[in-house]
């Protein structure tokens, strides 16, 4: 548990006091529960303060006894909730519901609260939520390992998806090298990839261009007042360009090739747990081995993961992947003798 990052982390306690509303918890109590260090302690601390406030305390509730605060499910009070400002709940639930697919040990507990929740709506506010579930649904796109939230992202995330679903630019604040930028973007996605969260832009200045902004490096955020009209080739560009990993590399159209690599079996594992892409499809060899074959953009990204693999990989196709590997190898040759 310890090695695991902080949103892995939320969602496992998050589950944990839920799917259990007849028990009170402590904080010690949790750590103990998932074997969590002593040292994290502060980090769970923040953690379950973040979830007890999360929608006012209707997923889970906290009283104190003495100096130690009490955490329990408030899933019992589902049916008489209320929604002041749905619009912006929506956005919290539908977002949600998303990182549950990401979560397959939790996803169930997760789907079974939210379809509560939804049950006690009025059937006006049902409807509004399925309409804005089926329209960001396809608008948030997870690859690889979850993302490592900031402090203040879910403020920044509902903003952005508000500007999404309503096709409105923002007004991003942005750390550069040299200083913050300040500027109006196009957003159409979000994108969870390697540990990181995006957002995937449309480019103002070259027709037909997408970029990505790295999500911890967004300053500020907030609606613009100027709206954008989405272009659904440009938007399905983009989710190839994410898929074959180029979106993270430049804003050209990706062109595919067949890629097979032959990896030692104790790879698998990670391999498994770590795909490059959705494409990858891992299988038995006789010797023992193990190959990876997929559809990938012979790119610096595809080029770099291999090198990460070279005590337990060769690269069977594509020639052009092999070479670029040879001439690196004799690159470190002449460097180290």
């Amino acid at each position: 548990m310890a090695d695991m990052t902080r949103g892995e982390r939320t969602v496992q306690l998050f589950a944990k006091v839920i799917s259990n509303p007849d028990k009170k918890f402590t904080v010690s109590d949790l750590m103990n529960e998932f074997g969590i260090p002593d040292e994290e302690r502060r980090n769970v601390q923040r953690d379950m303060r973040f979830l007890s406030e999360m929608e006012a305390g209707r997923y889970i509730s906290v009283e104190n006894e003495g100096r130690t605060a009490i955490y329990r499910s408030a899933l019992r009070n589902a049916e008489r909730l209320l929604f002041p400002n749905f619009e912006n709940t929506m956005l919290h639930f539908i977002f949600l519901k998303r990182i549950a697919n990401i979560y397959p040990a939790t996803s169930e507990i997760i789907t079974q609260l939210l379809e509560r929740i939804e049950k006690s709506l009025p059937t006006r506010e049902q409807k509004s939520l399925r309409q804005l579930g089926e329209e960001l649904n396809s608008k948030i796109l997870f690859m690889g390992t979850p993302p490592t939230f900031e402090e203040d992202a879910s403020e920044k995330i509902r903003i952005i998806l508000h500007a999404i679903h309503d096709h409105r630019k923002i007004d991003v604040t942005y750390i550069t090298e040299d200083a913050d930028k300040q500027s109006t973007r196009i957003p159409l996605m979000i994108i969870i990839y390697e540990d990181e969260l995006y957002v995937g832009c449309e480019s103002e200045k070259v027709e037909g261009a997408t970029y990505t902004l790295k999500f911890r490096r967004i300053k500020n955020v907030k609606l613009s007042k100027e709206t954008f009209v989405e272009n659904p080739k440009i938007v399905d560009k983009l989710r190839r360009q994410v898929t074959s990993g180029a979106a993270f590399m430049s804003g050209q159209e990706p062109k595919l090739e067949d890629v097979e690599i032959e990896f030692e079996s104790r790879a698998r594992l990670y391999l498994e747990e770590n795909p490059f892409n959705r494409s990858m499809h891992i299988s038995k060899t006789k010797n023992g081995k193990i190959v990876v074959k997929m559809k990938a953009e012979i790119n610096q990204l595809l080029f770099n993961w291999v090198v990460s693999f070279s005590n337990v990989a060769r690269v069977i196709k594509p020639a052009s992947l092999c070479n670029r590997l040879k001439e690196y190898a004799q690159y470190l040759m002449d460097i180290y003798k």
